[in-house]
């Protein structure tokens, strides 16, 4: 009877101790096979080593990109121009060009009617030569008029097209240059990358960088965005911008005592 009970109590301390030589098995460091041994010699680690190596101390934190309602306000502004331009098109195509006379027979007539021979002969004829004169003054300034406002029309007209077509193009590279921007902080490092076709990186360590100023624009504040400078970066457009502001000065705290730390061993 004592027997059997020694050899259930075996059994049960047997199959309670399984569990834990599984949670307790050992890797080789070459070749990486399973060792029920809890014998830890030369070149033997625990499985807890795994993931002390599979650890990173640089952990990524926190990541963003600029939004597009940077550029509202500017993108506003032209809009108001563009507007203001097409009205003045529209008015000056609409508007009355004025009309050279027309010669009436009766003009004709007056201006080449021969002139009668009498007592006031001089006086007739500089009279026929005043109406000349007068007619061909009246058209010459009629045709000035017209060129002048057809000129202006035609200037309105081009510089517009060509202000507009290159700040449109001027908006469209800003709105590509501000989507390829990239904001990334782990606990240690800032990283900026920015590009459209050539990507360029700018790492900066927190631990240098001191304390943030953050402005909130009106319609970046509609949504939700605002602008963040820490010495003498802009963080742009971005989301949570005081969040972001705490966890670099507080991860930069933590990485100036971890320099201090590993300066001094």
């Amino acid at each position: 009877m004592g027997a059997n009970q020694n050899s259930s109590a075996l059994k049960n301390v047997g199959s309670a101790a399984q569990p834990v030589m599984q949670g307790a098995s050992i890797h080789h460091i070459d070749q990486l096979m399973v060792n029920t041994d809890t014998h830890i010699g030369n070149a033997r680690v625990t499985s807890v080593a795994q993931q002390v190596l599979n650890y990173d101390p640089e952990a990524m934190i926190w990541q963003d990109s600029p939004s597009l309602a940077v550029m509202l306000s500017n993108v506003l502004k032209w809009v108001i121009l563009f507007i203001v331009w097409l009205a003045a098109v529209a008015y000056f195509a609409h508007a009355p060009v004025p009309v050279a006379p027309a010669s009436t027979p009766e003009t004709v007539a007056e201006t080449t009617k021969p002139v009668k021979k009498n007592s006031q002969g001089k006086h007739s004829k500089s009279k026929s030569a005043d109406v000349v004169s007068s007619h061909i003054d009246e058209t010459a300034k009629t045709s000035s008029k017209m060129s002048d406002q057809e000129l202006t029309r035609f200037g309105i007209i081009a510089v517009g097209i060509l202000v507009f077509f290159f700040k449109a193009l001027g908006l469209i590279k800003r709105a590509l240059s501000l989507r390829s921007i990239r904001y990334s902080m782990t606990s240690q490092r800032l990283k900026i990358e920015s590009g459209i076709f050539s990507k360029t990186s700018n790492i900066y360590e927190l631990h240098v960088l001191g304390s943030g100023q953050m402005s909130t624009p009106f319609f970046m504040g509609l949504f939700g965005r605002s602008n963040l400078y820490v010495s003498g970066l802009w963080l742009v457009g971005i989301r949570n911008a005081e969040a972001v502001r705490d966890l670099i000065r507080n991860a930069g705290q933590i990485e100036a005592s971890r320099v201090d730390k590993a300066r001094f061993r």
